[in-house]
């Protein structure tokens, strides 16, 4: 499958949003996970990606003040029960080395993560050896990143070479013994 951008990859990713519903205690809005039943105060987990689900579908919304978000030009008055989502923020390290990657390879990266039951999102841990190299020579390293999606782990080996020669080899270990691999060069 060819993607225009990075953009529409990570908006099709599974488990990309913490969904849950909120409710005011104490005059303090509440967010409770829906997965985890985990409590966290509102403006914590609030960002640029926040939807609100409205007449059945999820519309995006921009939070204005303590109990008010802009819902198409409107403002919109939370209430206990209403039922929100989060786009689920990436590590620092792993989304620099996403972002890092070229589309075509991202696209491969990602399709062949998908085709093991894993998304993006479920990383939980990312070695980002490139951020600690010089930027302006030929360089080569591993990076290592450990996904969960609660039924497997996958842990990722990301051979790179950048500089005059450009190479990205991905060694994919799935906790059931699977094992996988993509080259790229360039």
């Amino acid at each position: 499958m060819k993607y225009e951008s990075k953009l529409d990859i990570f908006n099709g990713q599974e488990r990309c949003h913490t969904t849950g519903i909120i409710e005011c205690i104490d005059s303090q809005w509440v967010f409770f996970e829906e997965d985890s039943d985990e409590a966290s105060m509102l403006n914590d987990i609030v960002n640029d990606s926040l939807e609100i689900h409205v007449k059945n579908t999820w519309q995006k919304a921009m939070f204005i003040s303590d109990n008010v978000l802009k819902l198409n030009g409107d403002t919109y008055m939370l209430r206990d029960g209403d039922q929100l989502r989060v786009r689920k923020k990436l590590q620092h390290a792993y989304e620099e080395l996403l972002q890092s990657l070229s589309i075509d390879v991202f696209s491969s990266f990602t399709s062949q993560l998908n085709s093991l039951g894993i998304s993006l999102y479920d990383c939980i841990y990312c070695h980002n050896t490139s951020l600690f190299l010089p930027s302006h020579e030929d360089v080569n390293g591993v990076n290592f990143i450990i996904y969960d999606n609660e039924e497997s782990i996958c842990s990722v080996h990301h051979l790179f070479s950048r500089g005059t020669e450009h190479s990205d080899r991905f060694e994919y270990t799935m906790s059931n013994g699977k094992r996988v691999m993509n080259i790229y060069t360039k």
